[in-house]
């Protein structure tokens, strides 16, 4: 329908540049969820607090915890985003990954959880401080950290999934869920040391951005180019490692 007399009207070029800093037009295209960045689904009691207060200051008072273990607070008047970003900058409160980038790392909760093998935590902080910040991806790319087989933060519905067994990683790759879901692909080896992970990890993402094309998950890259392939490339960076 053609919008009404007084109606703001939002460009589709805008609302796609809005979406890459994690604000996510709603139905009407008038209002928008924002969501903030975590890593392994912790939060400081000041986010939290700060979280509230932009949901009454800038939404309709309530926050939706995302199924990737984020915030966002709902239903933003278009007209109040720019008050809600300069807030921002004075907040410990960071915007999303969003686009085509390595996405907020998921784990569970490892280090107090009695099942755990791994303290997943702290790997996943060290995870994101160093791969973070990757952008220019095919397309996005999630990683998920569980501590043990129960597999609660779901690491084979993930592009990368690593999963503590003893003292050893177990990886996945080419998981997603979505309209297409894949499970993905357990390693034939185990990583016995963090630093090999770390180069593991470098050299999956660099081989997803190497051979992805544009708007390609990187599990329909595995099946395009072959699981074989990718697992031959990355043995390489495993016996160059001397495992």
């Amino acid at each position: 329908m053609p919008p009404k007399s007084g109606d703001i009207v939002i460009s589709d070029a805008e609302i796609a540049q809005l979406k890459e800093s994690a604000i996510f037009a709603e139905k009407d295209r008038t209002h928008f969820s924002v969501r903030f960045l975590t890593i392994g689904g912790m939060m400081t009691p000041e986010k939290l607090r700060d979280i509230a207060a932009f949901a009454e200051r800038f939404g309709n008072g309530t926050v939706h915890l995302t199924t990737r273990q984020g915030a966002e607070i709902p239903h933003v008047p278009y007209a109040k985003l720019a008050a809600l970003r300069k807030a921002l900058e004075t907040s410990p409160l960071k915007p999303a990954r969003s686009g085509r980038c390595v996405r907020s790392i998921t784990a569970c909760p490892g280090t107090y959880c009695k099942f755990s093998d791994i303290d997943t935590q702290q790997l996943t902080a060290d995870l994101f401080e160093q791969f973070g910040d990757r952008n220019n991806l095919p397309h996005k790319f999630k990683i998920a950290v569980c501590g043990c087989s129960h597999c609660c933060s779901k690491p084979q519905e993930n592009d990368l999934g690593v999963m503590g067994e003893g003292k050893n990683y177990i990886i996945f790759v080419g998981g997603m869920a979505g309209k297409t879901p894949r499970w993905g692909d357990r390693f034939p080896f185990v990583i016995r040391d963090k630093t090999v992970l770390f180069r593991l990890v470098d050299a999956t993402i660099q081989w997803y951005t190497k051979h992805g094309n544009e708007k390609e998950r990187f599990g329909t890259t595995i099946e395009r180019v072959g699981l074989s392939q990718f697992v031959a490339e990355m043995m390489q960076i495993i016996e160059s490692s001397k495992l």
